[in-house]
């Protein structure tokens, strides 16, 4: 008999600066965690000056997810707020290519390169 995989929900973390916020997700964005990161980046995208998601550690992702980033990125851009994604994940960037969505939803290859995309400077660790 086949047992399916349990895989563990995804994880998110918030950092926040005075010049944004990063939201960054790790595992996997199944129908699971829609809601809840839906409602993280709109959050975000009320209270931050500029938003990126880091979906580098993103192990799956489902078409809804596209949609919300879809979304986020359309309604940032209607209040103005700074948005950019973040991620060299298969997992994100296949579904991205097959889609056609790189004109919606550019990705950036790094949180730095996302925040820098966003004219935000970033200082590397000395």
């Amino acid at each position: 008999m086949f047992a399916p995989e349990i895989c563990p929900p995804a994880v998110f973390d918030v950092t926040t600066t005075a010049h944004a916020s990063v939201v960054a997700a790790t595992g996997e964005l199944d129908l699971a965690v829609t809601e809840h990161l839906e409602t993280l980046l709109r959050r975000e995208l009320r209270l931050a000056p500029a938003l990126v998601f880091d979906a580098s550690a993103v192990t799956f992702c489902s078409a809804r997810v596209l949609t919300i980033l879809v979304d986020t990125a359309q309604e940032a851009a209607a209040s103005g707020v700074p948005f950019a994604v973040a991620s060299r994940s298969r997992a994100l960037l296949r579904p991205i290519a097959v889609l056609r969505l790189e004109h919606l939803l550019p990705v950036r290859r790094s949180t730095g390169e996302a925040l820098a995309r966003l004219g935000l400077v970033v200082r590397e660790p000395a």
